[in-house]
């Protein structure tokens, strides 16, 4: 299952269209929400604009803690407010219901409420798999003593996923189907990602398809890893991307434009600099820094490929999650 070549892209050039159209359809005064500037840093007294994240505790939401540390936002006119999630159906809810200006979540919980007729769109990437069971940091894992070995094992067992309907239930029921056993005879127990290491050490689940910083926590349980599901499936799988409303997008298109630019530093940034990405990580999570320097890192990346992303939309379509299946052409805003 090779994407190579890839259809890859950015969105900065259709976001930089509809910011010009909004200003020579709009008034004057230009600005974002609350008066305050958006875009460009906007001279030393500019007021910077607030702008509400809904985000979730794990390490791939690294990049943009970054980039507030680096000051790109800010660069941009921009502060962010982050408030953690258990899941991408969460946040996707803040969206819609204006509780968040930008959201991050996976491409799975990205294209559902996009099925189902919900306005909101994506952004821009943020992170992929690895290529390999010893590289990647999203895992499902079992405990130190269950007879679990591969994904043939899967058959039957209770995994726990951080949300149902999502990337990790998806995932796991194609890594099942490619390992030749039933995906409907796999139990799925929602759970947030912390809940998991210790409900693996207590037998609540046989398996847990968890993140870092929990992979690490789970292994150091002496827990064993059952499969990759992302470089099982195809490496360097898109996983994270940030989303918008379609109310902001076409409301307030200099904002986004900005918060997208500076998004983008900062994946770049944090992609570039791994050492960084260890040193934030405990100061947005309850995790030490010891364990901080062990974790695998996810592979940053704000380029969208188009092909694996239409790929994981037909998953949701084949495991009857929707309906009718978007396209990567549906979830992109613009």
């Amino acid at each position: 299952m090779n994407h190579r070549p890839h259809r890859t892209r950015t969105l900065l050039g259709g976001l930089a269209v509809v910011a010009l159209t909004a200003t020579a359809c709009g008034g004057d005064d230009g600005g974002t929400s609350g008066g305050s500037e958006a875009g460009g840093t906007g001279g030393e007294t500019a007021e910077l604009t607030t702008v509400r994240i809904g985000t979730l505790p794990i390490a791939n939401a690294a990049a943009m803690y970054l980039g507030m540390e680096q000051g790109f936002f800010e660069e941009e006119g921009l502060t962010l407010e982050p408030t953690v999630q258990a899941g991408g159906s969460q946040i996707i809810t803040g969206l819609v219901a204006d509780e968040f200006d930008f959201g991050f979540v996976g491409w799975i919980s990205a294209g559902v409420p996009i099925a189902r007729g919900l306005p909101v769109c994506v952004v821009t990437a943020n992170d992929a798999t690895g290529t390999t069971p010893e590289d990647d940091w999203q895992l499902i894992l079992t405990g130190a003593n269950s007879p679990m070995d591969g994904p043939e094992d899967l058959a039957g067992k209770r995994i726990g996923v951080n949300a149902l309907g999502g990337v990790a239930e998806l995932q796991t029921r194609v890594v099942a189907e490619k390992a030749g056993i039933d995906p409907a005879s796999l139990q799925m127990v929602e759970m947030p990602f912390p809940d998991m290491p210790a409900a693996i050490a207590s037998g609540t689940i046989d398996a847990a398809y968890a993140s870092e910083p929990f992979v690490t926590t789970i292994l150091d349980q002496g827990g064993k890893i059952v499969v990759a599901p992302g470089a099982y499936i195809a490496p360097e799988y898109p996983l994270g991307n940030y989303m918008t409303s379609q109310q902001t997008f076409e409301g307030e298109p200099e904002l986004v434009e900005a918060f997208t630019t500076a998004m983008n530093r900062s994946t770049d940034y944090a992609r570039d600099n791994p050492d960084a990405v260890r040193e934030i990580i405990p100061t947005y999570t309850q995790i030490p820094a010891e364990l901080a320097q062990r974790i695998r890192l996810p592979i940053f990346t704000s380029e969208i490929d188009e092909d694996a992303v239409d790929e994981q939309m037909g998953f949701l379509e084949q495991y009857g999650v929707v309906d009718a299946a978007p396209s990567a052409d549906d979830l992109l805003c613009g």
